[in-house]
């Protein structure tokens, strides 16, 4: 059987080499593990479980329901035995006085409900740090592209100067000036790349995972649109906010807690019973004692629980008076940047037609070195001032968001 050689190599050898090259190209141990792929949604319902405060935050909502337990539990019963000429016996179960362990659990319970009304504040605040730092990658996308674009202008640009000094047609310091602005573009590349990654590990660390997990985002940059009144926005904010949910419950445990203070002017008592045995003669007793709070009737803890319930008050009014001014400064805020938005929009379309000019007119020797760096300074200029308003228009809407604990976006991530 003839084997057929190229320069000199078996192409039977040749064929299985390529061969084992490709398998081992499609084995997993010889492919990078493909970045992951994320939507906004993933990303809150990654957060939403791992991320470190929210974590903490639940737990706690199960460190009050365990004080509840505690709350509507009895007091442990007392023992205790005597040996001697009279063996005896004695079991005492102690009580508070009458209504009181009835308020305490209440107070317990609505503490469960402040714990999970923190909870919502948390989640709140990390909905908030989390949409920031997910538009934030979006947006260094968007400036790593136009780096690369502007690094692909001066790379063309540095190549019409070089041609025009070689054939004499342009001086020395303006090749050297090319070389600069070019170097200068490549640094700012290199730069986005770098803020790029900074943002990515931010990200990861508010979802509770390493920070060097790489993933893409699916979503592009987009303008967010509020229509909505200020009075609509004021009275979800009063509904829904969870620091004045708080700010009423702790109203109702201090109110609560005046009550058990009265109450605890009554007796507190026990019963018991108690069996002895006396030279073989056993005797039985039912015990019954009280506690008088006979030299002040409690009327120090009295007055300060009156005192901590009208602070209370005062308390919840100012908290409501500083919801309604959030919700009022976000509102204006969102609207300063939907304004500066659209005058953004102007200056891009511009910017576009700006920079299409520029290299048009320097191609044909119309305008000079110095004036054609400035005109593309000013267009890549205004299409990041462009990006950058929509992420502040996103970024307002979602500090008004919070600001209500309600979603604008037609979204239920805060519920």
């Amino acid at each position: 059987m003839p084997i057929f050689i190229y320069r000199g190599i078996p192409l039977v050898f040749l064929s299985i080499v390529l061969l084992a090259q490709a398998v081992a190209a499609q084995s997993p141990q010889a492919q990078s593990n493909p970045a992951e792929e994320l939507d906004f949604k993933a990303v809150l319902e990654l957060a939403f479980e791992h991320n470190p405060k929210v974590v903490e935050a639940r737990k706690m909502i199960e460190v009050s329901q365990g004080d509840l337990i505690t709350a509507r539990t009895f007091k442990n019963p007392e023992a205790e035995l005597e040996f001697g000429d009279v063996d005896s016996i004695e079991i005492k179960q102690p009580f508070d006085p009458l209504g009181t362990q009835f308020l305490a659990a209440k107070m317990a319970s609505n503490q469960v409900k402040i714990q999970q009304e923190d909870f919502k504040s948390v989640w709140s605040a990390v909905y908030v740090d989390v949409r920031q730092a997910y538009a934030q990658i979006i947006l260094r996308n968007k400036i790593l592209e136009l780096a690369q674009d502007n690094l692909n202008t001066m790379r063309q640009f540095f190549s019409k100067v070089q041609i025009r000094y070689q054939s004499g047609q342009a001086l020395k310091n303006d090749f050297q000036r090319a070389k600069i602005e070019l170097v200068k573009a490549e640094n700012d590349y290199l730069l986005a790349q770098k803020e790029l990654r900074i943002d990515k590990a931010r990200l990861n660390l508010l979802l509770g995972r390493a920070m060097d997990i790489d993933f893409n985002i699916k979503e592009d940059i987009k303008e967010d649109v509020l229509k909505i009144s200020f009075a609509a926005l004021k009275q979800m904010a009063l509904e829904k906010r969870p620091d004045i949910k708080i700010a009423g419950l702790e109203l109702d445990n201090a109110q609560q807690h005046h009550a058990k203070e009265q109450l605890s002017r009554m007796p507190s008592y026990f019963i018991g019973f108690k069996r002895s045995d006396e030279a073989g003669k056993d005797d039985y007793a039912l015990l019954v004692g009280i506690s008088v709070p006979l030299w002040n009737l409690n009327q120090g803890e009295v007055k300060k629980a009156k005192a901590h319930k009208e602070a209370q008050m005062v308390r919840t009014e100012a908290v409501k008076n500083e919801a309604v001014f959030n919700v009022y400064d976000a509102y204006l805020t969102v609207e300063l940047n939907q304004q500066q938005l659209e005058l953004f929009k102007k200056s891009l379309e511009e910017a576009n037609e700006l920079l299409g000019l520029a290299n048009l007119r320097y191609g044909e020797g119309k305008i000079d070195f110095l004036n054609y760096l400035d005109q593309i300074r000013t267009a890549t200029g205004a299409k990041v001032n462009y990006y950058k308003a929509l992420f502040d228009l996103g970024f307002s809407v979602t500090t008004l968001e919070a600001s209500i604990y309600s979603s604008l976006r037609q979204e239920e991530f805060l519920k």
